[in-house]
């Protein structure tokens, strides 16, 4: 399994662009992404410290696969704090000014009214909105993708490319912020799964060639409650209920969007799946017959970021140069309730 910031880690070098299935977007590419984590990583002595979770160093990792995850150090840098960050990073990688956005897409699982607000000034949900005044995106046109939990970034760039040359426009933003903490119940163990940052990605219409060439989407409201909310306003998981099906939903979405393509798994530079669970991905990279040194993953280092885990393992490896221009990508992501997919694109 490849991990972020590897030493000189070669390129697997560009795959041929499949020409059986024509893209259905207008053409759009992917021309900056940026990420950021708060703070000192939280290692998993701090859960060890909890007695009544009854879990270790050892256990995390075994089970989880994460080594640490980050957390903002106080309440005045939440969800838009951190993703102005990552906004400044991809607009500099794309070489654009903030006056160069025309529409700015926010999603999250995580935000809360009032318990857990998206920004420091305001006790709302919203991402776009607050993000737009914080970081100067004064022409933008802004919503917010919900629903769609960790598959934020899947929904939220399908829906962004789609609408550039509906709306006539050239750049639309893409961001993805979470901070969990202050719904997490320390009293169950999946609170050592979740980690907080912030991933934004600039799609851009001034192109001839289509970066976003094709995404699976699905949704089966059945699953619904595999995620709740209890009465003290903390997320409640059933992880057996995800565990079981999770696999299953991203490898058939995987197989889904390389065989409407017409590409075998050696056409495809890199793989980023959703970063959920290190043992979740290694089912899933073994059920699609994936080679490890083709996966990228952030999960040990990160946590399970939700809709942040995609964009920000792509950010992280581009800016450590593992991915190159012209390299193609397969993602598979699976959210609450259940919303999953897959989507594949090349990076610039």
């Amino acid at each position: 399994m490849t991990t972020v910031l590897p030493p000189e880690a070669p390129s697997a070098g560009s795959a041929p662009a499949p020409a059986a299935r024509p893209s259905t977007f207008a053409p759009a590419r992917l021309a900056g992404i940026g990420h950021y984590f708060p703070g000192e990583p939280v290692r998993n002595d701090h859960f060890e410290a909890m007695e009544a979770l009854g879990i270790d160093d050892a256990w995390i990792r075994e089970h989880t696969g994460i080594s640490s995850r980050h957390w903002p150090e106080d309440d005045k840098e939440r969800a838009v704090e951190m993703a102005v960050k990552a906004v400044d990073r991809a607009l500099e990688q794309a070489g654009l000014e903030p006056d160069d956005i025309d529409l700015v897409i926010g999603t999250t699982s995580t935000t809360r009214p009032r318990v857990n607000p998206s920004s420091a000034t305001n006790n709302y949900m919203d991402i776009s909105l607050p993000l737009q005044h914080q970081a100067g995106l004064k022409r933008a046109t802004c919503f917010d993708v919900g629903a769609v939990a960790c598959a934020g970034f899947m929904y939220s760039s399908s829906v962004a490319c789609a609408l550039l040359p509906v709306m006539g426009i050239r750049n639309a933003l893409v961001v993805c912020a979470e901070n969990p903490r202050p719904i997490l119940n320390f009293d169950y163990r999946y609170s050592a799964l979740f980690g907080a940052g912030a991933a934004a990605a600039v799609w851009s219409a001034d192109t001839a060639e289509p970066g976003l060439l094709d995404v699976v989407l699905h949704s089966d409201g059945e699953h619904f409650n595999a995620f709740d909310i209890d009465e003290n306003d903390k997320m409640i998981m059933r992880g057996r209920q995800v565990g079981d099906l999770g696999p299953k939903l991203l490898v058939q979405a995987g197989r889904e969007l390389l065989e409407r393509n017409k590409l075998k798994v050696s056409d495809v530079d890199w793989f980023i799946p959703h970063q959920g669970n290190l043992n979740m991905i290694n089912q899933v990279c073994a059920e699609l017959e994936l080679p490890e040194d083709r996966v990228l993953t952030n999960i040990q280092k990160r946590g399970n970021t939700s809709s942040v885990s995609i964009p920000s393992c792509l950010a992280e490896n581009v800016e450590a140069g593992v991915i190159r221009p012209g390299d193609l990508i397969a993602s598979v992501g699976i959210g609450r309730g259940f919303s999953w997919g897959a989507m594949l694109f090349r990076y610039q």
